[in-house]
């Protein structure tokens, strides 16, 4: 297997804008990345993400785009606005039951015409998989073609988003005049880092990734980081791999009031609204820990819109 296709949908580059206001009250130069900007289907840093599952879509001639989280999830919702964008149908499964209306992403995803939802009835993340297997199986069986991943959309297809973020980061930290001692970003389904990992190691140098686990124990965390991150480069075919300072920090049964104050400083000081599950939690472990800081920082700004409205996602 090679490396797909990208098909553009996303807005890039996302801007890169220092903190002021923010990096005087940590004491430390904070600069953001606004991957909630990226402007598909309201799922921030997933964008990135689906215009290469997009891409090895179209080269593997489907016709429908399988696929599954929770009824809150910014993957569910930007892939199903993806796949509405290049004329696909889409199918569903998403854990639990329906939700009552205006609680979830549900909503949205029924304007987007084709789309097919099923629901699990189980309230187990996990549950999704075997469904998500039984349903491309209907489709096969029916004579279609479909193009199905797994949660989050993580995975080396997924990561190479990520892959190639890095050298429009690395082109914007450039062009600014500065070097990034380390970058921190939320880690659930564990694609971004995974890809942020994999683009440092086509390379000498790079930050230290710190990545902010906010769904799976931290070990899982790792294995997927490194698993997925090697798989990527496997896709693009690098031989030298150079070694890339990265590490996961548990933020698996986060402090409310730690999470809630997070949010309401970056909003306070920058005018950027943060989601309760990924980016305040991940700027909250950023707070206890900005006396270590040594350098600039990026705080990557994953998104979310979803979340701030209708609580915390689930990919």
């Amino acid at each position: 297997m090679t490396a797909p296709a990208r098909i553009p949908l996303a807005n890039l580059p996302t801007p890169l804008t220092f903190a002021p206001r923010l990096s005087e009250e940590l004491g430390a130069k904070i600069w953001l990345k606004r991957d909630d900007l990226t402007g598909v289907g309201l799922g921030g840093n997933k964008a990135r993400s689906v215009e290469f599952h997009m891409g090895a879509c179209h080269e593997a001639g489907a016709d429908v785009f399988v696929t599954g989280g929770g009824p809150r999830s910014n993957w569910v919702l930007t892939a199903a606005a993806a796949a509405a964008a290049r004329g696909l149908d889409c199918e569903l499964v998403l854990f639990g039951d329906r939700p009552p209306p205006g609680t979830s992403g549900v909503d949205l995803l029924d304007r987007l015409g084709d789309v097919r939802i099923h629901f699990t009835g189980s309230p187990v993340r996990a549950s999704v998989d075997p469904v998500l297997g039984r349903v491309e199986e209907r489709l096969v069986a029916e004579g279609r073609r479909p193009y199905a991943v797994g949660r989050g959309g993580a995975g080396p297809v997924g990561a190479l988003g990520y892959v190639a973020a890095v050298e429009e980061i690395d082109d914007q930290a450039r062009r600014a005049g500065i070097r990034f001692d380390a970058m921190w970003l939320a880690a659930g389904s564990c694609g971004t880092i995974a890809g942020l990992v994999a683009g440092y190691r086509r390379q000498a140098g790079g930050p230290l990734l710190v990545g902010v686990a906010v769904h799976r124990p931290v070990e899982e965390c790792r294995r997927l980081i490194e698993g997925i991150s090697e798989a990527s480069l496997d896709l693009l075919e690098v031989r030298g791999r150079y070694p890339v300072r990265w590490e996961v920090a548990d933020h698996l049964d986060p402090d409310p009031m730690e999470v809630d104050a997070a949010a309401r400083l970056m909003a306070r000081t920058e005018g950027v609204f943060l989601d309760p599950e990924y980016g305040a939690c991940t700027l909250a472990d950023l707070i206890r820990r900005a006396g270590e800081v040594r350098g600039p920082v990026l705080l990557l700004v994953t998104g979310g819109t979803l979340n701030l409205f209708c609580g915390s996602s689930a990919a």
